[in-house]
């Protein structure tokens, strides 16, 4: 039951993924002040703290995210672009504190909105299904949908016995984070690659303190200013605007601006990636207040392609939607272990970072070259 109505509720709001994001309300009175370098300095100091104050409140965290993927292609010149959208759906289990997390990725149908009847949009079986485990320091291990054919590292004669079936996999972090299907909240929703958004508030506090030296700080003191926006009931925002080196001297400057917003905890609202006055990319995010902790509930990332005449382009639209949410509740520590992933008899498990391969048996999982395989007992599952 649980899982029907989080795929009803799935309908409903995939079908707002498509839309137009909706910004942050306009400040009521128009009153704006540039800040000095000192208050800036202070200032990006405060963000790094309020922002790091709210992650480090996630403790536990579980729940579904709805993934709708849209990308503009051109078949040819000849042709008008046209618009491929993709649908999945992202359950995850994080424990911060212990550095765990646990997540999947399933490719679904696109919901019939017309359709009452059957509002559950069916699961693709697509060899792009995967669920991993990463438990930091110990190891990562992602399993694969259903495989056929034979993979190096297992007895010829057994894979022909076997078949097919599930492949588990022990990997570096690094190479399951380099995946593009991953999905980890604290960098797709609460941060970036590089870290939390609280990384370039921190950054650029440290320098502007002059720790680095006088002569960066000067340099950085030019390119970083903050923009004071008062909005209704002495709410405010900060508008953290920094200018990058251009890569060649005659090309137009090129700079990011973050909108902060202190009616979600000061996290950021807005990001735009600005070519001189034109932005080529879009982020915004909106939250959801549990118990003083702002989650995010819908963050919608907008790639622009910047035509010669000077207009601009939508040519990639991606939208993470916050379904269904548990905060700070005990996760089962099994959901962090192999046997989480209900092997069955015969499926295989390639070790990686020790080049060693397993097989499921009655008792879990033995040496490839141990395993003895018994038809009946393969049936049986």
């Amino acid at each position: 039951m649980a899982d029907r109505l989080s795929f009803t509720v799935l309908l409903l709001l995939l079908s707002l993924c498509l839309r137009s994001p909706v910004p942050a309300a306009e400040p009521v009175d128009d009153q704006q002040r540039q800040l000095n370098p000192e208050e800036t300095q202070q200032m990006l100091v405060f963000l790094a703290k309020q922002i790091t104050a709210n992650n480090d409140a996630i403790h536990t965290w579980q729940g579904t995210y709805a993934f709708v993927r849209e990308s503009l292609f051109h078949r040819s010149k000849f042709e008008l672009p046209g618009w491929k959208t993709t649908y999945r759906l992202l359950p995850f289990w994080l424990d911060q504190r212990q550095d765990k997390l646990r997540v999947n990725y399933n490719l679904t149908e696109k919901p019939d909105e017309l359709d009452q009847l059957q509002p559950v949009p069916a699961k693709i079986q697509n060899s792009m299904n995967v669920q991993w485990i990463v438990v930091k320091g110990e190891e990562s291990l992602e399993l694969s949908e259903e495989r056929f054919g034979p993979v190096f590292g297992f007895p010829d004669e057994v894979q022909k016995q076997i078949g097919g079936g599930r492949i588990l996999y022990r990997k570096w972090d690094f190479e399951v984070e380099r995946d593009g299907r991953f999905f980890d909240p604290r960098k797709k929703v609460l941060g970036t690659a590089s870290g939390s958004f609280a990384r370039t508030p921190e950054l650029y506090a440290k320098v502007l303190s002059g720790a680095e030296g006088k002569e960066k700080q000067e340099t950085f003191s030019r390119r970083v200013t903050i923009a004071e926006r008062i909005l209704k009931h002495q709410q405010k925002q900060l508008i953290v605007k920094i200018k990058y080196k251009p890569a060649k001297p005659n090309s137009l400057p090129r700079f990011s601006q973050v909108t902060y917003d202190s009616r979600f905890g000061y996290n950021p609202v807005k990001y735009e990636g600005l070519h001189g006055t034109v932005p080529d990319r879009i982020y915004t995010f909106s939250y959801k207040n549990v118990d003083g902790i702002y989650l995010p509930e819908k963050v919608i990332f907008e790639d622009f392609q910047i035509r010669p005449a000077g207009e601009r382009e939508l040519t990639l639209r991606r939208t993470y939607t916050l379904l269904d949410s548990k905060l700070n509740q005990p996760i089962n520590p099994d959901q962090f272990q192999i046997k989480s992933f209900n092997l069955q008899y015969g499926e295989r498990m390639l070790d990686r970072t020790k080049n060693k391969a397993f097989i499921q048996d009655h008792d879990g999982l033995v040496p490839a070259e141990e395993f003895e395989f018994n038809k009946e007992s393969q049936s049986k599952n």
